[in-house]
């Protein structure tokens, strides 16, 4: 389903190509000093070399006294139709400013290709590149000092071929080595730290992994790095020893730990792994039975396994007492099956974990992962389903037998490899017996606290962040918070309940509760057992110290505008009330109740209409239609946003200015939410406060989720239908009582994209045939065939 653009992009003609004659400190900075005409600009202007030119950039203030001068209207007027028909039309533009005024226009040019707005964007750099060198250097000169994410650099060179690459470097003068070595440092000297969370969107970064290539820039591909062997010729000289003494074995166990981890690798899987069973060299049996003795060592369990294969005595006593007792031992080699599936080692460990239950199966290891299987009904080792028997067993189990069930095999088995995982499907049993805070108490735990191989440790957060955002009460959270074992993660609780604070606009309790918040008291392990579950093996960028830095960061901003909020809240006054609405939808009213734990991923990662089952915050079976609505409206900027302009529409005694702006800034929310936001966390939040959904739409939604394409097509038909009537009400009030409203050719324009009804243009060139949008209005009935 594809959304056109609904924003209303204003199109301002910047009108400073005959400019260039005109000092910075006369005309760019100065809001009195009289502009003058083209004619007398354009003559002055060809004193002027490419360098002076390009060193003249526009401000918005002599942006706006062109747009509304008399004398420069003809000329405004024909920037503004190219720039109507490159943005709505088919054709290119015919004749651009470009090719009417040549150099002159490089001012304007430049200061389109900086504009957020795509077709401005592309008209700009088009015109540049029409003008040849030397104005394309002086540009990309001038766009590296200045150190923008925008435009982004495909644009400027697409990824082709290599002699296609080169050809950019040549048009914009980079064929020269002096001007290449020139920009690459100064796009070094004016890059973002790696701290900053533009630095990967930079222009500047991706132009020098242009130049420089990846691995200049970022350093060679952790996942690509050559294997360390060194050592393995030495190696191989200790394997050569027929009758090892204990000295020669202590000086193997030595060098041995101080190998890389490929080379132990290679030595246990390819070398001491590949002798066959009960075939072990004398070497090979008392280089194990040292690492088995060692209870320290890193590869003790895999040297017991490995003993045992051989049918050394010694090894067999050791795997039996830990397969009947101590089943926590086993640890170190179901986390590598688990973390490392795709390494020789992980194969090899499940070989040796596989060999244990069929060598073994009445050991209480092997009788707890065979129970284990049953109640998920698929083999613990391969997935592999269970008999139908089992399955249909499975089937007619109850929420609480299968909670009874979890529950029974964990007090027989808490110490092996798979506690986190049963505690995970445990958690699910408390969540689908209605009982979240216990279930929310066990991710919490899982965690905190060392339980299993961890290997499920990442299973847990995605709840917990969930619950934390749109499932759990503030009273709720509160209890988990005063919780000794919950301590660790005490910091995320309370900023939790500060943003459940700001987004019910209780800001005095949101700034009271997050006072003393210190992220950074989050112990390290935590975070880092999910950030990076397989280990930092590869030196990744430390996303356990960013997150904490980041966050701490966001909370300081956060913080200080609910001082803001709270001020106005305080005032009480319409005009104030207004301000806290506008405050919610404009730029940045995001963080207002946004709770930074989602990795920048919110809109994609928060559960909204798919698996719900599994998620609690969204299962209709477990939470009312209506307390779901209102959390994920909570959490949603502009949910909270039109919330407070209808509180503020339905209080009578407000004047008729707040009314008329409210009324516009309603319409413009819906806008930006339909066009901005994902259609799940649409559908989720609506019907938002002042929009009726129709009966159509309340049908679909309470008929069940099909999850077919027709039936998110007709969701977002009828949402689409709920919103324009909403915004055509908005419009019909704004022409009766305020039919002078500088904003109804607005909505009029914009209504055309969101219902694609031609009427809409139609009404406003009958009806404001001199506004600002007339033009494209007309442009665009043209190409409907009706104009």
């Amino acid at each position: 389903m594809q959304k056109r653009h609904l924003y209303i992009l204003s199109i301002c003609a910047t009108l400073f190509s005959f400019s260039v004659a005109i000092k910075a400190t006369e005309i760019f900075q100065s809001r009195t000093v009289k502009i003058p005409n083209p004619t007398e600009m354009s003559k002055l202007a060809d004193s002027f070399s490419p360098e002076e030119i390009s060193q003249l950039e526009i401000d918005d203030i002599l942006r706006d006294r062109l747009r509304f001068d008399p004398q420069w209207q003809e000329i405004a007027q024909a920037v503004r139709q190219d720039i109507i028909v490159a943005k709505w039309g088919k054709d290119r533009v015919e004749n651009p400013v470009w090719k009417k005024y040549g150099a002159k226009a490089y001012p304007l040019l430049s200061y389109y290709a900086r504009s957020r707005d795509e077709t401005r964007q592309k008209y700009g750099l088009e015109g540049i590149r029409s003008l040849g060198k030397p104005y394309t250097t002086l540009w990309l000169k001038g766009q590296i000092q200045r150190r923008l994410d925008y435009p982004n650099f495909y644009e400027i060179a697409p990824y082709n071929s290599e002699a296609q690459s080169k050809e950019w470097e040549k048009e914009f003068g980079l064929d020269d080595p002096k001007v290449r070595e020139e920009f690459i440092s100064l796009a070094k000297a004016n890059l973002e730290p790696k701290s900053s969370n533009r630095y990967y969107d930079q222009f500047n970064l991706e132009f020098l992994t242009r130049l420089l290539g990846y691995e200049a820039v970022y350093g060679k591909n952790p996942y690509e790095k050559s294997k360390n062997f060194e050592g393995l010729s030495e190696w191989l000289q200790y394997e050569q020893i027929q009758q090892p003494t204990d000295g020669q074995i202590k000086a193997t166990i030595a060098f041995y730990q101080k190998l890389a981890s490929d080379a132990q690798e290679y030595i246990l899987v390819e070398r001491l792994g590949a002798m066959k069973a009960r075939e072990i060299t004398p070497f090979a049996r008392a280089f194990f039975r040292s690492l088995a003795d060692d209870r320290q060592a890193n590869d003790r369990m895999w040297a017991i396994a490995e003993l045992d294969r051989h049918g050394d005595i010694k090894g067999t006593e050791l795997l039996n007492n830990i397969l009947n007792n101590d089943l926590s031992q086993l640890y170190s080699l179901s986390r590598i099956v688990s973390y490392e599936n795709f390494a020789p080692k992980s194969n090899y460990a499940y070989y040796l974990l596989l060999g244990m239950v069929t060598k073994y199966p009445q050991s209480k290891f092997a009788i707890a992962c065979r129970e284990y299987g049953d109640l998920t009904g698929r083999s613990y080792f391969d997935g592999q389903p269970r008999s139908q028997e089992i399955l249909d067993r499975n089937t007619k189990r109850s929420e609480k037998e299968r909670l009874n069930a979890w529950q029974a095999w964990l007090n027989r088995y808490p110490t092996h490899s798979g506690v986190d995982d049963a505690n995970y499907f445990l958690a699910l049993g408390l969540q689908a017996n209605g009982d979240i805070v216990g279930a929310m108490r066990l991710w919490l735990k899982m965690m905190v606290q060392p339980m299993g191989d961890r290997d499920a440790m990442y299973l847990a957060f995605p709840h917990v962040r969930t619950l934390l955002d749109v499932g759990l009460s503030i009273e709720q959270i509160q209890t988990l918070l005063q919780e000794p074992d919950n301590q660790p993660l005490a910091p995320m609780l309370q900023y939790a309940i500060a943003i459940q604070y700001a987004r019910s606009q209780n800001y005095a309790k949101a700034l009271e509760m997050s006072a003393d918040i210190k992220l950074d008291t989050i112990p390290d392990r935590i975070l880092t057992d999910y950030y990076y579950p397989q280990g930092n093996w590869w030196g990744q960028d430390d996303r356990v110290a960013n997150f904490k830095k980041e966050s701490q960061k966001l909370l300081g901003k956060q913080k200080l505008r609910w001082e803001k909020l709270r001020q106005w809240q305080i005032e009480n006054t319409p005009e104030s009330r207004y301000q806290i609405a506008s405050n919610w939808a404009g730029m940045g009213g995001w963080e207002n109740g946004y709770l930074p734990i989602w990795d920048g991923f919110r809109a994609y990662l928060l559960p909204t209409d798919w698996n719900c089952r599994d998620w609690w915050v969204c299962d209709e079976s477990q939470r009312s239609n209506a307390e779901i609505l209102a959390k994920y409206q909570a959490g949603s900027q502009n949910a909270v946003a039109l919330s407070l302009y209808q509180k503020l529409l339905e209080d009578s005694s407000i004047s008729t200015a707040i009314r008329e702006k409210t009324l516009y800034m309603v319409a413009m929310t819906l806008l930006a939410q339909w066009e901005d936001h994902t259609f799940a966390e649409t559908q989720r939040i609506h019907p938002p406060a002042g929009v009726t959904a129709s009966i159509q739409y309340r049908q679909l939604s309470t008929s069940g989720r099909r999850y077919a394409y027709q039936d998110y097509e007709d969701r977002e038909k009828a949402m689409r239908s709920d919103y324009q009537r909403r915004i055509d009400s908005i419009i019909t009030e704004l022409q009766v009582k305020f039919p002078q409203s500088q904003y109804i050719d607005d909505l009029l324009f914009s209504s055309f994209f969101l219902s694609d009804q031609p009427r809409y243009l139609q009404t406003l060139l009958e009806r404001y045939p001199n506004s600002d949008r007339a033009a494209e209005a007309k442009f665009l009935l043209q190409l409907k065939g009706q104009g």
